[in-house]
């Protein structure tokens, strides 16, 4: 019995532990973005996208499993899921598809903001595809997409992340807990919407 308590107080203990270092990573990632408001939006999502880049190539140097992310060009299963954004990220989207001389998508769009994270997989198999998916599975905004698909990396085979293969519970993530922090702090500080609302928001806030 004494063996058993020691164990359960040293894991209590270890945890405790860690949500204080994630505690103090978060504030640390508040803090640095905290530097950021007042600036314009484009200006605002230009220096967290390079923010969290910058944790990503860190933590990938770092952690020796990193070596591993299965994440390639053309391999997009992901990008047919809903994806959260912030108005800042939204702008420069809009910003990057302006100066492409392309045109959104508004009519799908429209029909996506119809749907939930939770209802995003009743859409019709072709509605269910991010508005900036290219030909060949490729992100025709990839430079200025947002935080989180910046930092959604697999280790595990990429046929996993398909929801049509029933497999979503054998993905193997892998995280770099910096940019966790950073995203869930840019959540408090900038808000969150599906991307179909936040874009069609930013299109009309901006004509």
């Amino acid at each position: 019995m004494i063996d058993e308590q020691k164990a359960a107080a040293n894991r209590a203990a270890r945890m405790e532990r860690k949500r204080a270092h994630l505690r103090a990573v978060y504030d640390r990632q508040l803090a640095r973005l905290r530097e950021l408001e007042g600036q314009d939006p484009l200006t605002t999502a230009r220096n967290t996208n390079a923010a969290m880049d910058g944790l990503l190539a860190a933590d990938r140097v770092n952690n020796p499993f990193a070596a591993g992310i299965r994440c390639a060009k053309g391999c997009s299963h992901c990008c047919n899921g809903p994806v959260e954004i912030g108005p800042h990220e939204s702008a420069l989207l809009i910003e990057a598809l302006r100066s492409a001389g392309r045109s959104l998508d508004e009519q799908r769009l429209e029909r996506q903001s119809g749907y939930s994270v939770a209802t995003w997989r009743k859409q019709p198999p072709a509605d269910r595809a991010c508005v900036f998916l290219g030909e060949g599975g490729a992100c025709t905004v990839y430079d200025s997409r947002p935080g989180a698909c910046r930092k959604l990396l697999v280790l595990s085979d990429p046929a996993f992340c398909d929801a049509g293969n029933g497999a979503m519970d054998q993905i193997d993530r892998w995280f770099s807990w910096e940019a966790e922090m950073m995203a869930s702090a840019a959540l408090e500080l900038f808000g969150v919407d599906l991307m179909p609302r936040a874009l069609l928001a930013a299109s009309r806030r901006s004509k």
